[in-house]
């Protein structure tokens, strides 16, 4: 039920009573902040603007891990791309008195109903302009150490009385301030990187300056920019020079290389490199002095949210939408297009099955947008240049309207060559992160089955079902339900799904700031199925995800196997529109904790998460990722445990298939790749920092490509895995296919493969890779392990819990 609270403005006292939140949800969308390169949410980054920090890192010393699981897997959005979706509310230009009036609500709400029930006081006002200084700043590369000293003397403990009055000026100046030093880093760069660099220096850059102090003055900022423009120029003699070189190898009779979008591959030029640098940062300086009062006001009261904790955030119109699109629904309304910004071009880099684009067969991966119009007779904006969200706006639109696009197609000859492309919008489902499984037949084991579930979204809980369902009908002995990509999601969803493998009982406690405690339980008595099971979990395994986990471990109904602990987020958020509130038009969402969640045996994953029963080594327990690692995040604690029946099938085997796992760890060639990744992982912690010396990288890069290439060498030498698997997806189990038949006349993605010629990478060949990462393998393992351990008397087969009663 919305709020019916109102606030126009008035200096009257704002009651407390009748705050009523939305649905809950459990999400852990810190993650995208902590990884991102810059810190800013715009989709343009200054420098490797499709990769970030922590990619890029890994990539050199994870290989074999990195090679697998692919972190823009599960962190889309450091990618510069986006959806194209129906309209979410176009970025508004709020007069001083909207932005306060909106400021002031944020501030109340906080204060009222945040978990904390912190007043907005002077500790809070410090943090908060912090806070915002470092996401206008995230690279402290711009500010001065003086810029903050000042702004601290002069607001530090006086951002919250001034919230509270609807005065918002503060947000202004200091972005005008840091404006300034943008600009005054920009007018450097000219000089900077033409200048002649000295790459045999010994020198170095850490790119990463997240937890580094703000430059002392003009003249170590200065020496900042050009550690940093070196850095990214050296990037491209290290990478493209010979991506592009070892191309223009492969050429027979001096024929043109084109990459897989039909564009030819460039002869390596430095100046056109650094042209290209300097366009990126011109764009880059150009977006950041365009932000208009609501992209302001987006940066300042999220930061004053995050004040409190680090999973409360303001939500622009278009970032409500966002994030409903892609942690609620999984639908939009659109022409069903990812878009990519390059060099100054929105290009499409992948079309969406049933999506007005793919069924169009007039777009494809590659082409580039230089002008959109609307209807009929909308005359085309010329979108070179343009901002991607601002292109976005642009495109999105009601279902059964008309958008014009003007494109320059993959394969024109030049860029003088465009076409008109007209598409009538419609509704898109997005299937990436629906649930999924796959039955896994082995030559001496019986047939297993996983569950793969990105997340929790609404209906989740009947996919699992329908999955489960099909698993009895294949008589799959032991299933794994795989969460180590699983964010979270819809709390009422993960009580749902966890129910799906206990008779009845309590999942969850959920208790509010004001201590009162609320019991979540299954009291359906259906179980979907009770055979042997396995919980597989990661570090990035959150919130939702962390509950089902915690359940089925306490209740003693399956092991749990993974990374040390899950990531610890022990907290749940609502969505509050402020429309209820604030009577201007579009003045966004918020998004606030109102309790904290605990396990039914009384523990907490609050920064703790879940240990697993069985331990499997990975890189990212050794990273500096978890809740306990972000800022402001709430406290451990505990409450009493409650009366719950425990099944008890897990802890008398523990130890035995622990000392099993670990056996064939020791003896697994995959495990020792990763064990060697964590060893060079730790060495790489101790200093973050880069050569910019072109020798010591370019052996470096050398060793690198030696590694990946003798690693492929050895896992093509092992031949096939001796597994079969079959794949299934929700359509499948509904159209009633058999395991191994494709669904006829399926749209699948159509997705640009473009050679990266800013890497040398030997790739490995799809039909060489092993079809089973070696967590997910040793998993299986495991879980045979498991079923062969249990007394048969006690082996309990999948119940029939009939088709004809799905789970609601």
């Amino acid at each position: 039920m919305p709020m019916r609270n109102r606030v126009a403005g008035s200096g009257r006292r704002l009651p407390t009573r009748s705050i009523q939140p939305s649905q809950p949800l459990l999400t852990c969308s810190s993650l995208e902040v902590s990884f991102s390169l810059t810190g800013i949410k715009t989709r343009i980054l200054p420098a490797q603007p499709s990769r970030s920090i922590l990619d890029c890192f890994l990539s050199k010393v994870c290989l074999f891990f990195v090679e697998k699981m692919r972190l823009n897997y599960f962190i889309s959005t450091l990618c510069a791309a986006l959806f194209i979706s129906a309209p979410l509310g176009q970025a508004v230009e709020l007069s001083d008195e909207d932005s306060g009036k909106i400021a002031r609500v944020v501030g109340f709400l906080l204060s009222q109903t945040h978990f904390k029930r912190a007043p907005l006081d002077d500790e809070i006002s410090e943090a908060f302009l912090r806070k915002y200084m470092e996401s206008l700043d995230y690279s402290r590369m711009v500010f001065l150490q003086s810029d903050y000293d000042e702004f601290k003397s002069k607001y530090g403990t006086l951002l919250d009385n001034l919230t509270k009055r609807g005065n918002v000026s503060p947000a202004f100046e200091i972005q005008k301030r840091y404006t300034k030093r943008l600009k005054t880093a920009h007018s450097w760069l000219e000089d900077i990187i033409w200048t002649e660099f000295d790459f045999s220096k010994d020198e170095s850059f850490t790119p990463d300056r997240t937890k580094a102090d703000w430059p002392a003055n003009e003249k170590d900022a200065r020496e900042l920019w050009r550690k940093r423009i070196k850095y990214e120029v050296l990037g491209t003699r290290l990478g493209k020079r010979r991506g592009v070189e070892a191309m223009n190898a492969k050429a027979n009779n001096g024929e043109v290389v084109k990459k897989s979008d039909g564009t030819p591959v460039k002869p390596y030029n430095i100046k056109d490199e650094k042209e290209k640098i300097l366009r990126r940062y011109e764009r880059f300086l150009r977006v950041r002095t365009e932000m208009d009062s609501g992209d302001v006001l987006q940066y300042y009261l999220t930061a004053l949210s995050n004040g409190y904790d680090p999973h409360s955030d303001y939500f622009s119109p278009r970032e409500a939408e966002n994030f409903e699109i892609n942690n609620i629904k999984l639908s939009l309304t659109g022409i069903g297009a990812r878009l990519q910004w390059d060099d100054g071009y929105t290009k499409l880099i992948e079309l969406v099955p049933g999506g007005p684009a793919i069924r169009s067969k007039k777009l494809k991966p590659g082409d580039r947008i230089v002008a959109v119009a609307q209807g009929e007779d909308g005359e085309p904006v010329d979108v070179y240049e343009m901002e991607l969200d601002k292109v976005v706006d642009k495109i999105r639109g009601e279902k059964g309207t008309m958008v014009r696009l003007t494109i320059i197609p993959a394969d024109a000859a030049d860029e003088s060559e465009t076409k008109e492309v007209r598409l009538i919008r419609d509704k898109i489902k997005l299937t990436d992160s629906l649930a999924k499984g796959q039955v896994i037949d082995y030559p001496d084991m019986p047939r297993l089955g996983v569950i793969d579930l990105p997340q929790f979204y609404e209906n989740c809980a009947r996919d699992v079902g329908l999955i489960l369902d099909r698993f009895r009908r294949e008589k799959v002995t032991g299933v794994v339900l795989d969460l180590r990509r699983n964010g979270g999601g819809l709390l009422p969803e993960a009580v749902k799904l966890a129910g799906l493998f206990i008779e009845q009982g309590p999942m969850v406690q959920v208790i509010d700031s004001r201590q009162r405690k609320q019991v979540l339980q299954d009291n359906d008595t259906n179980i979907r199925y009770d055979g042997p099971m396995i919980v597989l979990v990661g570090k990035l395994s959150a919130s939702a995800s962390e509950i089902v986990a915690a359940a089925l471990q306490d209740y003693g109904r399956a092991v749990v196997v993974g990374s040390k602990s899950t990531h610890g987020k022990g907290t749940v958020q609502t969505v509050m529109p402020l429309t209820n509130w604030v009577r201007i038009k579009d003045p966004g969402k918020l998004k606030l904790t109102i309790s904290k969640f605990y396990r039914v045996a009384g523990g907490t994953t609050q920064k703790q998460g879940v240990a697993p029963d069985i331990v499997l080594p990975t890189p990212y327990d050794y990273m500096e990722i978890g809740e306990a690692t972000l800022p402001n995040s709430l406290a451990a604690d505990h409450t009493d445990p409650l009366n719950y029946r425990k099944l008890n099938r897990v802890n008398d085997y523990v130890k035995r298939l622990t000392t099993r796992s670990d056996a064939r760890i020791k003896d697994d060639q995959d495990f020792a790749y990763i064990l060697e990744d964590i060893k060079t992982l730790k060495e790489r912690l101790l200093d973050k920092s880069l050569s910019l010396n072109e020798t010591t990288r370019l052996k470096e890069k050398d060793d690198e490509k030696e590694k990946r290439e003798t690693r492929k060498k050895e896992r093509k030498d092992r031949g096939k895995p001796e597994e079969t698997i079959y794949d299934l997806t929700i359509k499948m189990i509904q159209k009633n296919l058999k395991l191994g038949e494709e669904v006829e006349d399926e749209e699948k993605p159509i997705r640009l493969e473009e050679e990266d010629d800013n890497e040398e990478e030997v790739e490995e060949d799809e039909e060489d890779a092993p079809k089973l990462d070696p967590h997910l393998r040793e998993t299986m393992f495991i879980l045979h392990d498991y079923i062969k351990l249990l007394d048969p008397k006690k082996q309990i087969a999948a119940k029939d819990s009939g088709d004809s009663n799905p789970v609601q």
